[in-house]
């Protein structure tokens, strides 16, 4: 075995895994940051959390960017969601609930999403804005 070989670890399958989901997840931010309807707060919330798990240095990276920090510091320091990022994710919500409705599911599945939607959304904009 070589000495570079020696020293890294290989690393394991769910922080593979988180890797993958914080990456997947910071794309879609930085895809929120760019179009208008996507939201990036959740997915930037979502990529620090998984790549603390899987990436702690690239976590880091994430949130010391000056675009992403301010963001972060809020959400952690004071529970903060921008109204902007409140108001996108509720529309997506009730979007994606339509659209799941006119698909035509059996009621149960339409109570438990549009259960689970409804306390997404009630926790989502009691959170302060500002």
């Amino acid at each position: 075995m070589t000495d570079g070989a020696k020293g890294r670890q290989r690393a394991s399958l769910p922080a593979l895994l988180y890797r993958a989901l914080g990456c997947v997840a910071l794309a879609l931010a930085i895809a929120g940051v760019i179009l208008p309807g996507l939201p990036a707060t959740p997915f930037l919330l979502l990529a620090v959390w998984a790549l603390r798990r899987g990436a702690p240095e690239l976590a880091r990276r994430v949130e010391t960017h000056p675009r992403f920090e301010p963001t972060l510091r809020n959400w952690r320091e004071r529970r903060v969601v921008p109204p902007r990022a409140k108001a996108l994710a509720v529309a997506s919500m009730a979007l994606s609930f339509a659209l799941l409705w006119l698909s035509g599911p059996g009621t149960p599945v339409l109570v438990l999403v549009g259960a689970i939607l409804v306390c997404v959304g009630a926790y989502l904009v009691s959170r302060p804005s500002r």
